[in-house]
């Protein structure tokens, strides 16, 4: 296959051809499997009598994984090829659902969830410099509309859970929707061939951590500030509708979802913003936004506003995560898959403690105190993208 060509003053429209389309599908199902949780926590919670802290184990799991991954997957990227790794982490995201599925005991979805973070993040390694290296000056672009077409599969999860608790057929029939929509992406992507990475001289020794720049580790810190505020809206917002705000659940799951949906419009707009602005400022405004919007669904004295709160905060957090991913991506220069392999390590020690804090936190003083502090990591993301910019242009 031959990259689109681009060129680097003035990029060529983005063509999104059947290999676009495959990472696109692939990101997607990785996030449908990895937000969905938020939407069956409070089930779990339920049926195993478990407290905020053991609950939370789940996500955390699913964060250990990706730090496993985020150490040695990229080793296993660059031996046996991106179509492998893709297709290996579908089927074992399937495999841990399953496992949730099924399981008598919350030891068992406790491993599932970990099973599908450690080998689904495989997908989370390759599909963005896949796409940086196949679009070229698009990759912005690109990477932005993986992640808001994920956010296609994030808000189908939220649905699903809610309609098919709504109809009888319980929370575990969303889980094996996943089942069977990644099947179905395997026999797609059986006929789909991915260009190797493009490695250079100086990356052949393997890329070792610290041939990354200083500049890279700002944006490092960055994704991990975002990607706190993102997930631990994500697993806490189904039970904050219904625990702080009095939503039956498998409405509150519903409302959930409007924190998708805003991610969703956001990061479909991302060639539509970064055709007008650029992407630093994209993401300190998205910062000005998401504060206020979070504060307004955290105070809000009715459920519409909670709503309109919830969709605004995913308004501005939406494209947070890609454009960062992006810099950081380009600031690692050759080292694009351990780029992506560090940043799914911060990902996953993001998961594991914040949202596992507000938790804990939780037990202690109550979940409407707890969500309180999400503000203090938008504005510490700030402070290190601003770092990171500052040394990008010294």
């Amino acid at each position: 296959m031959t990259a689109p060509s681009i060129s680097p003053s003035m990029p060529a429209p983005i063509r999104r051809d059947r290999l676009t389309w495959s990472a696109y599908l692939a990101l997607a199902q990785f996030t449908f499997f990895l937000n969905i949780q938020g939407n069956i926590i409070p089930f779990l919670k339920d049926e195993f009598d478990l407290s905020y802290r053991v609950v939370t184990l789940h996500p955390a799991a699913v964060a250990a994984g990706l730090i496993v991954s985020g150490l040695f997957g990229e080793r296993l990227t660059r031996k046996h090829g991106r179509l492998w790794s893709v297709m290996v982490g579908l089927i074992g995201m399937a495999l841990g659902a399953i496992a949730i599925i099924l399981a008598p005991h919350p030891v068992v979805s406790i491993l599932g969830c970990f099973l599908m973070g450690a080998v689904g993040c495989l997908i989370l390694i390759v599909v963005p410099t896949l796409l940086a290296d196949w679009h070229g000056a698009n990759r912005s672009v690109a990477i932005g509309e993986a992640n808001g077409i994920s956010y296609v599969a994030s808000l189908t999860a939220a649905m699903a859970v809610g309609l098919f608790v709504a109809i009888g057929l319980g929370w575990r029939a969303a889980l094996l929707l996943g089942v069977v929509l990644a099947g179905f992406l395997l026999l797609f992507l059986r006929g789909t061939p991915m260009p190797a990475a493009q490695i250079t001289p100086v990356a052949a020794d393997g890329g070792r951590g610290g041939r990354l720049p200083l500049a890279y580790w700002f944006y490092w810190l960055t994704i991990i500030a975002f990607v706190g505020v993102e997930q631990s809206v994500l697993v806490w917002a189904t039970e904050f509708l219904t625990r702080v705000k009095g939503v039956p659940v498998a409405s509150a799951a519903i409302a959930a979802g409007a924190f998708s949906l805003g991610m969703l419009i956001g990061r479909l707009s991302s060639s539509l913003v970064l055709t007008r602005i650029t992407a630093a400022r994209a993401l300190y405004l998205s910062a000005v936004v998401t504060v206020p919007a979070f504060l307004l669904f955290w105070g809000a004295p009715s459920l519409t506003l909670a709503i309109v709160g919830l969709f605004t905060v995913g308004l501005g957090c939406a494209l947070q995560y890609p454009l960062t991913l992006t810099k950081a991506i380009v600031t690692a220069g050759p080292f694009g898959e351990l780029a992506t392999a560090r940043a799914s390590l911060g990902s996953g020690l993001s998961i594991l403690v914040i949202p596992w804090a507000i938790g804990a936190l939780a037990d202690q003083i109550g979940l409407w105190a707890a969500m309180s502090v999400l503000p203090v990591f938008t504005i510490a993301a700030l402070a290190f993208l601003f770092a990171g910019e500052r040394t990008v242009r010294h």
